[in-house]
Protein backbone atom coordinates (compact mmCIF):
# COMPACT_ATOMS: atom_id res chain seq x y z
CA UNK A 1 0.00 0.00 0.00
CA UNK A 2 1.71 3.14 -0.78
CA UNK A 3 1.50 6.08 1.67
CA UNK A 4 0.22 9.71 0.66
CA UNK A 5 3.27 12.37 1.44
CA UNK A 6 0.54 13.58 3.95
CA UNK A 7 0.41 10.62 6.12
CA UNK A 8 4.08 9.82 6.14
CA UNK A 9 5.29 9.53 10.36
CA UNK A 10 8.48 10.88 9.38
CA UNK A 11 9.42 14.46 10.19
CA UNK A 12 9.96 16.57 6.73
CA UNK A 13 14.23 16.84 5.82
CA UNK A 14 14.30 20.24 7.29
CA UNK A 15 13.07 18.89 10.15
CA UNK A 16 14.97 16.39 11.20
CA UNK A 17 16.95 16.30 14.91
CA UNK A 18 19.94 16.85 13.36
CA UNK A 19 19.13 19.60 11.04
CA UNK A 20 17.94 21.75 14.11
CA UNK A 21 21.02 20.77 16.00
CA UNK A 22 23.08 22.14 12.67
CA UNK A 23 21.03 25.48 13.08
CA UNK A 24 21.07 25.75 17.18
CA UNK A 25 24.94 25.50 16.64
CA UNK A 26 24.55 28.26 13.88
CA UNK A 27 23.19 30.46 16.36
CA UNK A 28 24.86 29.69 18.63
CA UNK A 29 27.92 30.86 16.75
CA UNK A 30 26.29 34.24 15.93
CA UNK A 31 25.71 35.16 19.70
CA UNK A 32 29.45 33.94 20.79
CA UNK A 33 31.15 37.10 22.44
CA UNK A 34 34.32 37.45 20.79
CA UNK A 35 37.43 36.77 22.80
CA UNK A 36 38.22 40.86 21.91
CA UNK A 37 37.48 42.95 25.01
CA UNK A 38 39.14 40.30 27.88
CA UNK A 39 42.31 40.23 25.61
CA UNK A 40 42.58 44.11 25.39
CA UNK A 41 42.10 43.65 28.92
CA UNK A 42 44.70 41.40 29.53
CA UNK A 43 47.49 42.60 27.33
CA UNK A 44 46.48 46.34 29.17
CA UNK A 45 47.29 44.70 32.46
CA UNK A 46 50.58 43.56 31.12
CA UNK A 47 51.18 47.21 30.21
CA UNK A 48 50.21 48.83 33.73
CA UNK A 49 52.43 46.09 35.44
CA UNK A 50 55.11 46.84 32.84
CA UNK A 51 54.53 51.00 33.76
CA UNK A 52 54.64 49.98 37.56
CA UNK A 53 58.43 48.14 36.83
CA UNK A 54 59.20 51.33 35.43
CA UNK A 55 58.06 53.89 37.89
CA UNK A 56 59.07 50.83 40.34
CA UNK A 57 62.75 50.88 39.06
CA UNK A 58 63.36 54.23 38.69
CA UNK A 59 61.76 55.26 42.44
CA UNK A 60 64.43 52.59 43.88
CA UNK A 61 67.47 54.06 41.70
CA UNK A 62 70.70 54.80 43.30
CA UNK A 63 70.95 58.73 43.32
CA UNK A 64 72.21 60.13 39.90
CA UNK A 65 71.21 57.05 38.32
CA UNK A 66 67.43 57.64 37.40
CA UNK A 67 68.28 58.53 34.13
CA UNK A 68 70.17 55.44 33.55
CA UNK A 69 67.86 52.63 35.15
CA UNK A 70 64.58 54.77 33.44
CA UNK A 71 66.75 53.94 29.66
CA UNK A 72 67.98 50.38 31.12
CA UNK A 73 64.02 49.74 31.21
CA UNK A 74 62.81 51.33 28.23
CA UNK A 75 64.98 49.36 26.07
CA UNK A 76 63.50 46.49 28.02
CA UNK A 77 60.20 47.53 27.09
CA UNK A 78 61.01 48.24 23.94
CA UNK A 79 62.51 44.75 23.25
CA UNK A 80 59.38 43.53 24.60
CA UNK A 81 57.26 45.21 22.64
CA UNK A 82 59.44 44.05 19.63
CA UNK A 83 58.56 40.80 20.69
CA UNK A 84 55.46 40.74 21.29
CA UNK A 85 54.43 42.36 17.70
CA UNK A 86 56.72 40.08 16.20
CA UNK A 87 55.34 36.58 17.60
CA UNK A 88 51.34 38.09 16.89
CA UNK A 89 52.75 38.65 13.32
CA UNK A 90 53.25 34.72 13.11
CA UNK A 91 50.82 32.66 11.72
CA UNK A 92 50.03 30.04 14.24
CA UNK A 93 50.23 27.07 11.51
CA UNK A 94 53.63 27.96 11.13
CA UNK A 95 54.48 28.50 14.55
CA UNK A 96 53.10 24.97 15.65
CA UNK A 97 55.41 23.48 12.94
CA UNK A 98 58.67 25.45 14.10
CA UNK A 99 58.30 24.52 17.63
CA UNK A 100 59.56 21.07 18.26
CA UNK A 101 62.65 22.21 16.20
CA UNK A 102 63.25 25.39 17.93
CA UNK A 103 62.98 23.25 21.21
CA UNK A 104 65.54 20.91 19.81
CA UNK A 105 68.04 24.21 19.26
CA UNK A 106 67.16 25.46 22.90
CA UNK A 107 67.96 22.19 24.09
CA UNK A 108 71.17 21.88 22.99
CA UNK A 109 71.79 25.58 23.96
CA UNK A 110 71.38 24.36 27.40
CA UNK A 111 73.09 21.41 27.25
CA UNK A 112 76.40 23.16 25.94
CA UNK A 113 75.81 25.40 28.77
CA UNK A 114 76.34 22.26 30.83
CA UNK A 115 80.32 22.63 30.10
CA UNK A 116 83.19 24.84 31.27
CA UNK A 117 83.77 28.36 29.14
CA UNK A 118 80.00 28.04 27.56
CA UNK A 119 77.79 29.54 30.36
CA UNK A 120 78.26 32.55 32.66
CA UNK A 121 77.71 31.76 36.51
CA UNK A 122 76.27 33.61 39.12
CA UNK A 123 74.12 33.42 42.41
CA UNK A 124 75.99 29.49 42.34
CA UNK A 125 73.83 29.00 39.16
CA UNK A 126 75.07 28.93 35.64
CA UNK A 127 71.97 29.90 33.59
CA UNK A 128 73.14 33.15 31.79
CA UNK A 129 75.02 33.33 28.36
CA UNK A 130 77.38 36.73 27.70
CA UNK A 131 75.75 38.33 25.09
CA UNK A 132 78.30 41.56 23.41
CA UNK A 133 77.98 45.11 24.79
CA UNK A 134 77.94 43.30 28.74
CA UNK A 135 74.53 41.96 28.21
CA UNK A 136 72.85 38.56 29.18
CA UNK A 137 70.51 35.99 27.99
CA UNK A 138 68.51 33.32 30.00
CA UNK A 139 68.12 30.62 27.42
CA UNK A 140 65.91 28.58 30.01
CA UNK A 141 63.74 31.14 30.10
CA UNK A 142 62.81 30.80 26.65
CA UNK A 143 61.10 27.66 27.60
CA UNK A 144 58.51 29.34 29.38
CA UNK A 145 57.39 30.96 25.58
CA UNK A 146 58.08 27.90 23.52
CA UNK A 147 57.13 24.63 25.17
CA UNK A 148 53.60 26.01 25.92
CA UNK A 149 53.61 26.64 22.05
CA UNK A 150 54.57 22.51 21.70
CA UNK A 151 52.53 21.33 24.35
CA UNK A 152 48.95 22.70 23.38
CA UNK A 153 50.31 22.37 19.94
CA UNK A 154 50.63 18.32 20.89
CA UNK A 155 47.28 18.30 22.68
CA UNK A 156 45.08 20.50 19.96
CA UNK A 157 46.20 18.10 17.17
CA UNK A 158 44.88 15.13 17.80
CA UNK A 159 42.49 15.32 21.55
CA UNK A 160 42.47 11.47 21.66
CA UNK A 161 46.24 11.17 22.62
CA UNK A 162 44.74 12.58 25.53
CA UNK A 163 43.23 9.27 26.54
CA UNK A 164 46.30 6.74 25.41
CA UNK A 165 48.75 6.29 28.23
CA UNK A 166 51.52 5.25 25.88
CA UNK A 167 51.05 8.90 23.98
CA UNK A 168 50.58 11.31 27.49
CA UNK A 169 54.01 9.15 28.97
CA UNK A 170 55.96 9.94 25.63
CA UNK A 171 55.02 13.68 25.82
CA UNK A 172 56.19 13.47 29.62
CA UNK A 173 59.30 12.06 29.24
CA UNK A 174 60.46 14.49 26.20
CA UNK A 175 59.19 16.48 29.16
CA UNK A 176 61.81 15.44 31.55
CA UNK A 177 64.78 15.04 28.90
CA UNK A 178 64.05 19.16 28.37
CA UNK A 179 64.07 19.98 32.15
CA UNK A 180 67.14 18.13 32.73
CA UNK A 181 69.73 20.62 31.50
CA UNK A 182 67.71 23.14 33.03
CA UNK A 183 68.07 21.44 36.68
CA UNK A 184 71.63 20.86 37.08
CA UNK A 185 72.46 24.09 35.91
CA UNK A 186 70.36 24.67 38.59
CA UNK A 187 67.39 26.96 37.74
CA UNK A 188 64.78 24.66 39.40
CA UNK A 189 61.86 28.05 39.50
CA UNK A 190 61.55 27.36 36.01
CA UNK A 191 61.64 23.74 36.56
CA UNK A 192 58.65 23.97 38.60
CA UNK A 193 56.50 26.35 36.91
CA UNK A 194 56.67 24.57 33.77
CA UNK A 195 55.36 21.51 35.91
CA UNK A 196 52.52 23.02 37.03
CA UNK A 197 52.03 25.01 33.69
CA UNK A 198 52.15 21.34 32.04
CA UNK A 199 49.60 19.92 34.64
CA UNK A 200 47.12 22.25 34.58
CA UNK A 201 47.19 23.15 30.55
CA UNK A 202 46.67 18.83 30.40
CA UNK A 203 43.82 19.40 32.77
CA UNK A 204 42.21 22.00 30.92
CA UNK A 205 42.76 20.15 27.42
CA UNK A 206 40.60 17.11 29.09
CA UNK A 207 43.56 14.34 30.21
CA UNK A 208 42.24 11.91 32.89
CA UNK A 209 42.73 12.73 36.15
CA UNK A 210 44.36 9.37 36.60
CA UNK A 211 47.10 10.24 34.65
CA UNK A 212 47.42 13.49 36.53
CA UNK A 213 47.08 11.79 40.14
CA UNK A 214 50.41 10.40 38.67
CA UNK A 215 52.47 12.42 36.98
CA UNK A 216 52.42 15.74 39.25
CA UNK A 217 52.94 13.49 42.44
CA UNK A 218 55.89 12.19 40.88
CA UNK A 219 57.08 14.96 39.10
CA UNK A 220 57.34 17.36 42.43
CA UNK A 221 58.55 14.49 44.18
CA UNK A 222 61.65 14.21 41.77
CA UNK A 223 61.71 17.98 41.58
CA UNK A 224 62.24 18.06 44.99
CA UNK A 225 64.98 15.27 45.36
CA UNK A 226 67.02 16.57 42.96
CA UNK A 227 67.08 19.91 44.63
CA UNK A 228 68.54 18.79 47.56
CA UNK A 229 71.78 17.50 45.30
CA UNK A 230 72.59 21.40 45.31
CA UNK A 231 73.98 22.78 48.78
CA UNK A 232 72.66 26.31 48.42
CA UNK A 233 68.99 24.84 47.66
CA UNK A 234 68.59 22.47 50.21
CA UNK A 235 69.73 24.91 53.19
CA UNK A 236 67.06 27.26 51.77
CA UNK A 237 64.64 24.28 52.55
CA UNK A 238 66.15 23.27 55.92
CA UNK A 239 65.82 27.01 56.91
CA UNK A 240 62.29 27.48 55.80
CA UNK A 241 60.93 24.23 57.13
CA UNK A 242 62.76 25.64 60.67
CA UNK A 243 60.52 28.42 60.97
CA UNK A 244 63.03 31.19 60.19
CA UNK A 245 63.59 33.64 57.52
CA UNK A 246 66.26 34.44 55.74
CA UNK A 247 68.58 37.37 55.56
CA UNK A 248 66.62 38.13 52.14
CA UNK A 249 63.28 37.73 52.96
CA UNK A 250 64.21 39.28 56.48
CA UNK A 251 65.31 42.59 55.07
CA UNK A 252 61.97 42.46 52.78
CA UNK A 253 59.76 41.91 55.67
CA UNK A 254 61.69 45.13 57.01
CA UNK A 255 60.99 47.00 53.95
CA UNK A 256 57.27 46.10 54.31
CA UNK A 257 57.29 47.09 57.88
CA UNK A 258 58.71 50.50 57.20
CA UNK A 259 56.29 50.69 54.30
CA UNK A 260 53.09 50.71 56.09
CA UNK A 261 49.90 51.30 54.84
CA UNK A 262 50.81 54.47 52.51
CA UNK A 263 54.78 54.06 52.14
CA UNK A 264 57.17 56.67 52.80
CA UNK A 265 56.53 58.40 48.69
CA UNK A 266 58.65 57.63 45.78
CA UNK A 267 62.46 57.54 45.93
CA UNK A 268 62.27 58.45 49.63
CA UNK A 269 62.44 54.68 50.72
CA UNK A 270 65.82 54.11 52.76
CA UNK A 271 66.13 50.17 52.89
CA UNK A 272 67.46 50.46 49.13
CA UNK A 273 70.56 50.68 47.46
CA UNK A 274 71.75 46.71 48.56
CA UNK A 275 70.07 46.59 51.79
CA UNK A 276 67.17 44.65 49.97
CA UNK A 277 69.34 41.81 48.19
CA UNK A 278 67.89 41.64 44.69
CA UNK A 279 65.87 44.45 45.28
CA UNK A 280 65.89 45.61 41.56
CA UNK A 281 65.21 42.43 40.40
CA UNK A 282 63.52 39.18 42.53
CA UNK A 283 62.18 41.65 45.10
CA UNK A 284 61.11 44.42 43.55
CA UNK A 285 57.69 43.89 45.11
CA UNK A 286 59.54 44.88 48.58
CA UNK A 287 61.04 48.18 47.25
CA UNK A 288 57.52 48.99 46.10
CA UNK A 289 56.02 47.92 49.49
CA UNK A 290 58.27 50.64 51.40
CA UNK A 291 58.06 52.89 49.16
CA UNK A 292 54.37 52.97 48.01
CA UNK A 293 53.40 51.10 51.00
CA UNK A 294 49.91 48.54 50.99
CA UNK A 295 48.41 50.65 49.12
CA UNK A 296 51.16 50.15 46.06
CA UNK A 297 51.11 46.71 46.53
CA UNK A 298 47.74 46.12 45.87
CA UNK A 299 47.67 47.38 42.81
CA UNK A 300 50.28 45.33 41.43
CA UNK A 301 48.24 42.25 43.07
CA UNK A 302 44.75 43.36 41.87
CA UNK A 303 46.72 43.69 38.20
CA UNK A 304 47.58 40.16 38.12
CA UNK A 305 44.07 38.94 39.26
CA UNK A 306 42.39 40.87 36.66
CA UNK A 307 44.55 39.75 33.89
CA UNK A 308 44.23 36.34 35.48
CA UNK A 309 40.37 36.88 35.12
CA UNK A 310 40.91 38.43 31.51
CA UNK A 311 42.85 35.28 30.28
CA UNK A 312 40.51 32.64 31.89
CA UNK A 313 37.60 34.75 29.80
CA UNK A 314 39.64 35.66 26.72
CA UNK A 315 40.42 31.37 26.59
CA UNK A 316 36.84 30.29 27.02
CA UNK A 317 36.01 32.49 24.10
CA UNK A 318 38.29 31.48 22.14
CA UNK A 319 37.10 29.59 18.51
CA UNK A 320 39.65 26.98 18.40
CA UNK A 321 41.27 24.01 20.43
CA UNK A 322 44.91 25.72 20.18
CA UNK A 323 43.91 29.63 20.80
CA UNK A 324 41.98 28.38 23.89
CA UNK A 325 44.73 26.53 25.45
CA UNK A 326 47.36 28.64 24.45
CA UNK A 327 45.99 31.43 25.90
CA UNK A 328 44.88 29.48 29.26
CA UNK A 329 48.57 28.18 29.41
CA UNK A 330 50.28 32.18 29.31
CA UNK A 331 47.85 33.13 31.73
CA UNK A 332 48.55 30.20 34.01
CA UNK A 333 52.47 31.15 33.13
CA UNK A 334 52.05 34.49 34.22
CA UNK A 335 49.98 34.10 36.90
CA UNK A 336 51.84 31.12 38.47
CA UNK A 337 54.84 33.15 38.23
CA UNK A 338 53.45 36.06 39.50
CA UNK A 339 51.97 34.20 43.08
CA UNK A 340 55.28 32.51 43.58
CA UNK A 341 57.18 35.56 43.18
CA UNK A 342 55.21 37.46 45.56
CA UNK A 343 54.67 34.18 48.37
CA UNK A 344 58.63 34.19 48.33
CA UNK A 345 59.04 37.92 49.18
CA UNK A 346 56.33 37.77 52.01
CA UNK A 347 58.02 34.48 53.45
CA UNK A 348 55.34 32.09 52.68
CA UNK A 349 57.70 29.87 50.16
CA UNK A 350 61.08 29.43 50.38
CA UNK A 351 63.24 31.49 48.42
CA UNK A 352 63.11 30.94 44.76
CA UNK A 353 64.92 33.07 41.78
CA UNK A 354 61.27 34.01 39.61
CA UNK A 355 61.04 37.61 38.88
CA UNK A 356 57.88 39.54 39.17
CA UNK A 357 56.54 39.35 35.45
CA UNK A 358 56.77 42.30 33.37
CA UNK A 359 57.48 44.13 36.83
CA UNK A 360 61.14 43.28 37.74
CA UNK A 361 63.84 44.21 35.72
CA UNK A 362 64.98 41.42 33.21
CA UNK A 363 65.29 41.34 29.46
CA UNK A 364 64.97 37.80 28.56
CA UNK A 365 62.05 37.30 31.19
CA UNK A 366 59.83 40.04 30.09
CA UNK A 367 60.92 39.27 26.14
CA UNK A 368 59.67 35.73 26.71
CA UNK A 369 56.24 37.08 28.49
CA UNK A 370 55.36 39.37 25.47
CA UNK A 371 56.11 36.74 22.84
CA UNK A 372 54.18 34.70 24.39
CA UNK A 373 51.27 36.88 25.26
CA UNK A 374 51.76 37.81 21.37
CA UNK A 375 51.63 33.94 20.61
CA UNK A 376 48.35 33.56 22.66
CA UNK A 377 46.64 36.69 21.08
CA UNK A 378 47.56 35.77 17.68
CA UNK A 379 45.68 32.16 18.20
CA UNK A 380 42.76 33.53 20.58
CA UNK A 381 41.92 35.44 17.65
CA UNK A 382 41.99 33.20 14.82
CA UNK A 383 38.92 31.65 13.40
CA UNK A 384 38.01 28.64 13.61
CA UNK A 385 38.58 26.31 10.48
CA UNK A 386 35.96 23.16 11.03
CA UNK A 387 32.91 22.80 12.30
CA UNK A 388 33.83 20.60 15.53
CA UNK A 389 32.02 21.71 18.25
CA UNK A 390 35.15 23.04 20.76
CA UNK A 391 32.79 22.21 24.43
CA UNK A 392 32.37 18.68 22.99
CA UNK A 393 36.09 18.40 23.55
CA UNK A 394 37.12 21.35 26.08
CA UNK A 395 34.29 21.58 28.09
CA UNK A 396 35.18 24.76 29.96
CA UNK A 397 35.07 27.02 26.83
CA UNK A 398 31.90 29.16 25.41
CA UNK A 399 32.88 28.75 21.66
CA UNK A 400 30.69 26.40 19.71
CA UNK A 401 33.45 25.63 16.83
CA UNK A 402 37.27 24.67 16.93
CA UNK A 403 40.05 23.40 15.14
Amino acid sequence: MQTHPRDDPRPPRHARPQDGQRASRHARAAEQPSPLAPLTGMIACAMALAACGVVAGVSSAPPGQGWDVLSLHVGHLVIALTAFLASYSLPSQDLRRAAPGLLVVLFLVLVAMLFPGVGHSSHNAERWILLPGGFTLQPSVLLQCLWPVALVSWAARDPLRLTQPLQVARLMGGFILLMLPVMFQPDLGSVMVLIVVTGITLFFAGVSMRFLRVIVPLAVVALFSASMLFKHVSDRFTLYFSGEHGHQVGRALEAFAAGGVSGSGPGQGQLKFGWVPEGETDFILALVAEEFGLAGSLVLVLLFGALTVCGVAAARRAERRYGALLTAAATVVISLQAAINIAVVTGIAPPKGLPLPFVSRGGTSVMALAALLGLAARACLERRSSKVPVEDLIPWTESNAAA
